[in-house]
Protein backbone atom coordinates (compact mmCIF):
# COMPACT_ATOMS: atom_id res chain seq x y z
CA UNK A 1 0.00 0.00 0.00
CA UNK A 2 1.03 3.40 -0.83
CA UNK A 3 2.59 5.74 1.93
CA UNK A 4 -0.38 8.42 2.81
CA UNK A 5 0.59 11.67 2.63
CA UNK A 6 -1.26 14.31 5.58
CA UNK A 7 -1.89 18.19 5.07
CA UNK A 8 -4.52 20.06 7.04
CA UNK A 9 -7.57 17.68 6.93
CA UNK A 10 -6.78 15.93 3.10
CA UNK A 11 -5.27 13.03 2.56
CA UNK A 12 -3.52 11.68 -0.54
CA UNK A 13 -2.64 8.62 -1.60
CA UNK A 14 -0.70 7.36 -5.07
CA UNK A 15 -3.53 5.67 -7.27
CA UNK A 16 -2.23 1.94 -7.54
CA UNK A 17 -3.51 -0.71 -9.31
CA UNK A 18 -4.18 -2.62 -6.14
CA UNK A 19 -5.65 0.64 -4.84
CA UNK A 20 -8.17 0.89 -7.44
CA UNK A 21 -9.59 -2.45 -7.28
CA UNK A 22 -9.85 -2.03 -3.13
CA UNK A 23 -11.64 1.08 -4.29
CA UNK A 24 -13.58 -0.58 -6.82
CA UNK A 25 -14.65 -3.87 -4.73
CA UNK A 26 -15.35 -1.36 -1.60
CA UNK A 27 -18.03 0.37 -3.75
CA UNK A 28 -19.22 -2.53 -4.96
CA UNK A 29 -19.64 -3.82 -1.65
CA UNK A 30 -21.30 -0.53 -0.39
CA UNK A 31 -23.67 -1.11 -3.23
CA UNK A 32 -24.92 -4.20 -1.65
CA UNK A 33 -25.06 -3.16 1.35
CA UNK A 34 -27.65 -0.94 0.91
CA UNK A 35 -30.04 -2.42 -1.21
CA UNK A 36 -30.06 -5.27 1.20
CA UNK A 37 -30.74 -3.73 4.89
CA UNK A 38 -32.55 -6.63 5.98
CA UNK A 39 -29.55 -7.88 7.36
CA UNK A 40 -29.08 -7.04 11.21
CA UNK A 41 -24.95 -6.20 10.81
CA UNK A 42 -26.55 -3.48 7.75
CA UNK A 43 -29.18 -2.53 9.57
CA UNK A 44 -27.24 -1.67 12.62
CA UNK A 45 -24.71 0.23 10.76
CA UNK A 46 -27.07 2.12 9.05
CA UNK A 47 -28.93 3.27 12.61
CA UNK A 48 -25.82 4.35 13.34
CA UNK A 49 -25.38 6.18 10.07
CA UNK A 50 -22.19 4.82 9.36
CA UNK A 51 -22.66 5.23 5.86
CA UNK A 52 -24.83 7.40 4.20
CA UNK A 53 -26.41 6.51 1.18
CA UNK A 54 -25.65 9.47 -1.14
CA UNK A 55 -22.00 9.67 -0.25
CA UNK A 56 -21.53 6.63 -1.80
CA UNK A 57 -22.35 7.29 -5.71
CA UNK A 58 -20.23 11.02 -5.01
CA UNK A 59 -17.20 8.57 -3.35
CA UNK A 60 -17.59 6.76 -6.98
CA UNK A 61 -17.22 9.68 -9.25
CA UNK A 62 -14.66 10.67 -7.32
CA UNK A 63 -12.58 7.79 -7.62
CA UNK A 64 -13.27 7.20 -10.93
CA UNK A 65 -11.59 10.66 -11.81
CA UNK A 66 -7.81 8.86 -11.25
CA UNK A 67 -5.73 6.63 -13.02
CA UNK A 68 -2.77 4.29 -11.65
CA UNK A 69 0.40 6.49 -11.17
CA UNK A 70 -2.06 9.81 -9.69
CA UNK A 71 -1.87 11.28 -6.37
CA UNK A 72 -5.73 10.92 -5.41
CA UNK A 73 -7.03 13.37 -2.39
CA UNK A 74 -9.54 12.67 -0.08
CA UNK A 75 -11.24 15.29 2.13
CA UNK A 76 -11.62 14.00 5.78
CA UNK A 77 -15.64 13.33 5.27
CA UNK A 78 -14.32 11.01 2.32
CA UNK A 79 -11.77 8.92 4.71
CA UNK A 80 -14.21 8.67 7.44
CA UNK A 81 -16.45 7.45 5.00
CA UNK A 82 -13.97 4.90 3.35
CA UNK A 83 -12.96 3.92 6.35
CA UNK A 84 -16.73 2.61 7.46
CA UNK A 85 -17.31 1.10 4.33
CA UNK A 86 -13.62 -0.67 4.57
CA UNK A 87 -14.98 -1.90 8.28
CA UNK A 88 -18.56 -3.00 7.15
CA UNK A 89 -17.58 -4.87 3.47
CA UNK A 90 -14.81 -6.80 5.68
CA UNK A 91 -17.32 -7.55 8.16
CA UNK A 92 -19.70 -9.02 5.51
CA UNK A 93 -17.46 -10.56 3.45
CA UNK A 94 -16.54 -12.75 6.96
CA UNK A 95 -20.21 -13.85 8.09
CA UNK A 96 -23.37 -15.09 6.36
CA UNK A 97 -23.86 -11.99 4.61
CA UNK A 98 -20.23 -12.93 2.62
CA UNK A 99 -21.91 -16.21 1.70
CA UNK A 100 -24.99 -14.92 0.14
CA UNK A 101 -23.61 -12.28 -1.68
CA UNK A 102 -21.01 -15.18 -3.31
CA UNK A 103 -24.52 -17.19 -4.18
CA UNK A 104 -25.97 -14.05 -5.91
CA UNK A 105 -23.02 -13.33 -7.59
CA UNK A 106 -22.09 -16.87 -8.80
CA UNK A 107 -25.46 -16.99 -9.56
CA UNK A 108 -25.68 -13.95 -12.12
CA UNK A 109 -22.95 -15.28 -13.42
CA UNK A 110 -20.86 -12.71 -12.35
CA UNK A 111 -17.99 -14.54 -11.22
CA UNK A 112 -17.19 -18.49 -9.87
CA UNK A 113 -16.28 -19.86 -6.75
CA UNK A 114 -12.46 -19.75 -7.28
CA UNK A 115 -12.57 -16.46 -8.91
CA UNK A 116 -14.97 -14.90 -5.46
CA UNK A 117 -12.42 -16.16 -2.91
CA UNK A 118 -9.72 -15.23 -4.91
CA UNK A 119 -11.06 -11.61 -4.93
CA UNK A 120 -12.34 -11.50 -1.23
CA UNK A 121 -8.68 -12.46 -0.45
CA UNK A 122 -7.44 -9.91 -1.77
CA UNK A 123 -10.31 -7.55 -0.80
CA UNK A 124 -9.14 -8.65 2.88
CA UNK A 125 -6.01 -8.22 2.96
CA UNK A 126 -5.73 -4.79 0.83
CA UNK A 127 -8.29 -3.43 3.50
CA UNK A 128 -6.36 -4.46 6.57
CA UNK A 129 -3.30 -2.54 5.65
CA UNK A 130 -5.69 0.31 4.53
CA UNK A 131 -7.31 0.31 8.01
CA UNK A 132 -4.43 0.26 9.93
CA UNK A 133 -2.63 2.98 8.19
CA UNK A 134 -5.74 5.13 8.86
CA UNK A 135 -6.29 4.15 12.16
CA UNK A 136 -2.53 5.21 13.04
CA UNK A 137 -3.16 8.60 10.87
CA UNK A 138 -6.36 9.56 12.70
CA UNK A 139 -6.41 7.79 16.43
CA UNK A 140 -6.15 11.09 17.79
CA UNK A 141 -8.54 12.70 16.10
CA UNK A 142 -12.37 13.32 17.59
CA UNK A 143 -14.53 12.99 14.67
CA UNK A 144 -12.43 9.28 13.44
CA UNK A 145 -12.76 8.06 17.59
CA UNK A 146 -16.41 8.83 17.12
CA UNK A 147 -16.07 6.67 14.17
CA UNK A 148 -14.52 3.68 15.98
CA UNK A 149 -16.71 3.98 18.48
CA UNK A 150 -19.74 3.25 16.16
CA UNK A 151 -17.21 0.67 14.92
CA UNK A 152 -17.00 -1.21 18.58
CA UNK A 153 -20.90 -1.12 18.70
CA UNK A 154 -21.09 -3.51 15.43
CA UNK A 155 -18.73 -5.77 17.16
CA UNK A 156 -21.05 -6.41 19.86
CA UNK A 157 -22.87 -8.37 17.11
CA UNK A 158 -20.39 -10.63 16.04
Amino acid sequence: MSTLIVYGDRLSIQVTREFKQLINISIAAGKFILIHPHYELIREAMRLEMLEDGFLEDFEVHNWQYEVGEMITFEFEEVLFFYALLDLSCRIFLCEIGDDLKNMAIESGETDDEEFIRVRSFYLVQAEKFIEQIRNTYQQNADFKELQGKVEQLNSLA
